[in-house]
């Protein structure tokens, strides 16, 4: 066998596919003549792995490209096969610092001496293309503190990570500029309370949509924390236009269903719905709770029904109001407060633990405190 050194013209030769037309070293060449004929010679491609017609690995070099090329001795034929690439060390990429070894830095591939650096070799193993498409294949060899992962990582900046890394085992899945992600955290994920180990985090700069076009849709926890869907806009993103077109466009909360019902329940300490705060925008003092209904509204309590108002009770009907009971009193002699309690949260009855101050809805109006109990309900008032 005789090997040879040459330089890469074209990765597409006179002959079929996967044949690099070559320049050996010392030889005359010329643009102009299509064939490569003055010189050059014809090198068939030579794959680490073939898979008969349909696959296989395909790496072809680039033009002016050096590689080595051989001619095997005792062949019918007078062909040349390609070895390999002569890559210089002057093609690494220079970097005046080396990226963090537990986040996740942009693949450098196809390979750079600098990136995973350990024992004063290279650990960083990987492919990339002419146009910025990369694999790349990290492995800090410190037995201290191991991190290796894969990068596959397109043109734009798209990407996944997969990363077993002592502090980072994860899953990466990005969109270009990190505007998107989606990661999977493994028991040893880094070091993030917000997240956690075994964890899923979905994140995205716009819009983000869960959609079941024919099945169903379940948010389901089996033994763990609590579910909370929460609405921080401030209206910065909001539609241009008036208070009418923004208030519109942002920090509402919407449940809807066409054709169903939409229930609401609890096994726990209840139903507990509140109102408060301001509209600074509107200048309104307080929210509302508000009840509306085409048809009728219905209110049932197998222990009785508690109404208190700091206000007025106004009660308008365009029939009749009837009110029927065993005995029906106004303005009895004994105090209806005293049979009034006002369910706590669980937060409320938290923080009455840890801070040691009473927590209660009606901070700002006195009439309300006999209404309420110190620590967890269980005052017969509200059974």
């Amino acid at each position: 066998m005789k090997i040879y050194k040459g330089t890469v013209k074209s990765k597409k030769g006179v002959l079929p596919d996967y044949v690099l037309s070559v320049l050996p070293d010392g030889a005359d060449y010329s643009e102009e003549e299509p064939d490569f004929s003055d010189g050059c010679q014809a090198v068939e491609y030579v794959s680490p792995y073939g898979g008969n017609q349909y696959a296989g690995a395909v790496f072809l070099p680039e033009a002016e490209q050096q590689i080595l090329f051989c001619s095997v001795d005792d062949q019918v034929e007078d062909k040349f096969y390609y070895m390999g690439s002569i890559i210089s060390p002057s093609w690494d990429i220079t970097q005046e610092f080396s990226p963090t070894k537990v986040g996740d830095p942009a693949p450098n591939g196809p390979h750079d001496s600098e990136d995973y650096e350990y024992n004063n070799q290279s650990m960083s193993y990987g492919i990339k293309t002419p146009l910025q498409q990369k694999l790349l294949f990290q492995e800090y060899h410190d037995p201290k503190k191991d991190s290796k992962r894969i990068k596959l990582e397109s043109q734009r900046g798209h990407g996944l990570y997969l990363d077993d890394s002592s502090e980072t085992n994860k899953i990466n899945l990005k969109s270009a500029w990190d505007g998107a992600s989606l990661q999977l955290r493994d028991e040893n994920a880094d070091k993030d309370p917000s997240q956690g180990p075994e964890s899923v985090n979905l994140y995205g700069k716009g819009n983000v949509t869960f959609r079941s076009w024919g099945g169903h849709m379940k948010h389901h926890v089996r033994d763990g924390g609590n579910i909370s869907m929460i609405n921080n806009s401030t209206g910065g993103n909001a539609v241009s236009g008036g208070p009418e077109e923004k208030m519109a466009s942002f920090g509402n909360v919407h449940l809807h269903t066409d054709r169903g019902e939409i229930r609401i329940s609890s096994g726990g300490n209840g139903v507990l719905i509140d109102c408060f705060g301001s509209d600074p925008d509107q200048n309104i003092p307080y929210a509302s709770f508000q009840v509306r209904s085409q048809n009728k509204i219905q209110l049932y309590a197998s222990n009785g029904i508690d109404l208190k108002s700091g206000g007025d009770i106004n009660i308008r009907s365009e029939g009749n109001v009837n009110i029927q009971g065993q005995e029906v009193q106004l303005n009895p002699t004994y105090d209806v407060n005293d049979q009034i309690g006002i369910r706590k949260t669980n937060d409320e009855i938290l923080h009455e633990k840890n801070d040691g101050v009473p927590q209660h809805f009606f901070t700002e109006d006195p009439t309300f405190s006999n209404n309420y109990t110190e620590g967890r309900n269980n005052d017969p008032k509200l059974y």
